[in-house]
C-alpha cells in the first residue's frame, strides 16, 4: 500500500530529527537517509553561518549537542529557512542552553541577520530640513544588553549595561554602534512615530531651556544618524 502524505511527512521528519531512516513504502531507508543528511547539514550550516562569534566562547561539543537537541525537540514556527536562526535562538533561550552573556551575543548576531534580510528600501541621499519628518529605518534595530562585548571586539564580556543600534545601510552593509542615552532616546522615539527635528526640539523645549548647548548636540545627533542611513524621511 502506498503511504499517505501524513505518513510520508512523519517518516521524513523522523529521519531528520533522529537521523533514523525507517523503510516506508517505496522509500528505501538509504533514500530517506540522503534526504535527512541534506536537511540536517543545511540546517546546521545555516545556524553556523549566522552564529559565528558565540560558538567561539563555548565548548564545540556543547554547541553541536544543542543543535542536535534543537532538531529533535523544537517545532518550527515559520516555514521560511531564513527564520531558522531566530528559532534556534528562541530554543536556546527557552532551555537556557548557554550562559546569559552567550545568549546575549547570539541575540546580537541574529539581529544582524534580521537587518540584512529586512524588506526595507534604504535611500542613499535625500533633501531635508528641520521640518522634514523622519522615521527609524525598517532595517535598523535597537538593542539593550546587560553585558558589553562590542568594545572588546567579542574577545571578552564586561558586566555593563549596553545599548546598541544594528542596521543595514544604503550600500547593503550591516553595521552596529554603541548608543548614548540621547542616541537611544532619539532613535526609540523615531521608531515609535515619525517626527521632524523641529517637533523634537519643541517636545524638549523645557529641557533645552535649562541646558545650554543641548539644541546643538541634538542637531549633531540628528545629522549623524542621517549620515549613517539610520533615519530618513517618511517619503523620499
Amino acid at each position: 500500500m502506498r503511504p499517505s502524505l501524513i505518513q510520508t511527512q512523519n517518516a521524513l521528519a523522523r529521519a531528520v530529527r533522529l537521523a533514523d531512516a525507517q523503510p516506508l513504502g517505496n522509500y528505501a531507508p538509504n533514500r530517506l537517509a540522503v534526504y535527512a543528511r541534506l536537511v540536517r547539514n543545511n540546517t546546521f550550516g545555516f545556524i553556523d553561518r549566522c552564529f559565528v562569534e558565540a560558538p567561539q566562547h563555548i565548548p564545540a561539543e556543547d554547541w553541536q549537542n544543542t543543535k542536535e537537541r534543537f532538531l529533535r525537540e523544537a517545532r518550527a514556527v515559520s516555514p521560511y529557512f531564513q527564520d531558522i536562526a531566530g528559532e534556534f535562538l528562541a530554543f536556546c533561550q527557552a532551555i537556557k542552553a548557554f550562559e546569559p552573556h552567550i545568549l546575549a551575543l547570539m541575540d546580537f548576531e541574529n539581529t544582524q541577520l534580521l537587518a540584512e534580510v529586512a524588506m526595507a528600501d534604504v535611500p542613499d541621499s535625500f533633501a531635508w530640513d528641520e521640518g522634514t519628518r523622519m522615521r527609524l529605518s525598517e532595517a535598523a534595530f535597537l538593542k539593550e544588553y546587560d553585558v558589553d562585548f562590542i568594545h572588546s571586539d567579542f574577545t571578552r564580556f564586561e558586566a555593563k549595561a549596553t545599548k546598541l543600534a544594528v542596521w543595514r545601510d544604503s550600500l547593503f552593509a550591516v553595521r552596529h554602534q554603541g548608543l548614548t542615552e540621547l542616541d537611544f532616546w532619539l532613535l526609540t522615539y523615531l521608531g515609535e512615530q515619525a517626527a521632524s527635528l523641529q517637533e523634537i526640539e519643541q517636545a524638549l523645549s523645557a529641557v533645552i531651556a535649562e541646558n545650554q548647548g543641548l539644541s546643538a548636540v541634538l542637531q549633531q545627533t540628528w545629522e549623524k544618524w542621517i549620515e549613517e542611513d539610520v533615519i530618513y524621511p517618511l517619503k523620499v
